[in-house]
């Protein structure tokens, strides 16, 4: 029995402890960069969907302004034109011939103050985030065009013109924690159609 005790206290019983120990730290250190790395994804997946869920809401709150828009059209008073629309909110002047360029998010950030572009009162509440939403209407260039085929001496001549709306929603900053920041814009451009 005295050759057993002396057998398990020598030198390369100690250096087998100490590789034991060397592979568990390192098995742990492992273990530990992989649940870092899966916490990394599992956020960053969470992050994307909820970003894509936000969008989603944000392009129906521009439907919602894109009908605003079509009201207001079709409660002006015969086909609007750049002669007509001086100080009209909602107007979009032209700067040539054929509709003018898409409005810049600069200037989306700005208008309703400036009053310079129509807007949804009190924003749009979707699945209980509010958005702001703005929109502006500029001809599409084409001229009156007469429905059903009907010559222009006929009586009762219903014509149409079309004009192009751009509509613009954005996270309100109340839906917001407070010091956050956000740049989730959905802009959309769509034809409408005003019979007279």
């Amino acid at each position: 029995m005295a050759r057993l005790k002396t057998r398990g206290t020598g030198k390369g019983r100690t250096r087998e402890r100490g590789i034991t120990l060397m592979l568990a730290i390192f098995v742990l250190l492992a273990l530990t960069f992989a649940a870092l790395g899966l916490m990394y994804f599992v956020r960053y997946d969470s992050e994307m969907a909820s970003n894509a869920a936000v969008h989603t809401e944000a392009m129906q709150a521009t439907d919602v302004g894109l009908e605003a828009a079509n009201v207001v059209l079709q409660a002006h008073a015969g086909f609007p034109e750049a002669s007509n629309m001086g100080g009209v909110s909602w107007w979009y002047p032209p700067t040539g011939l054929g509709p003018p360029p898409p409005p810049s998010v600069g200037f989306w950030s700005g208008c309703a103050g400036a009053g310079t572009c129509g807007v949804v009162p009190g924003g749009v509440v979707i699945g209980g985030t509010t958005f702001d939403v703005e929109y502006v209407i500029a001809p599409s260039g084409a001229p009156a065009a007469i429905l059903n085929g009907a010559g222009p001496s006929s009586r009762n001549v219903t014509s149409y013109m079309t004009y192009t709306a751009y509509v613009n929603a954005r996270l309100s900053n109340g839906s917001l924690a407070v010091g956050s920041y956000h740049n989730m814009n959905a802009n959309i451009q769509a034809t409408i159609r005003k019979v007279d």
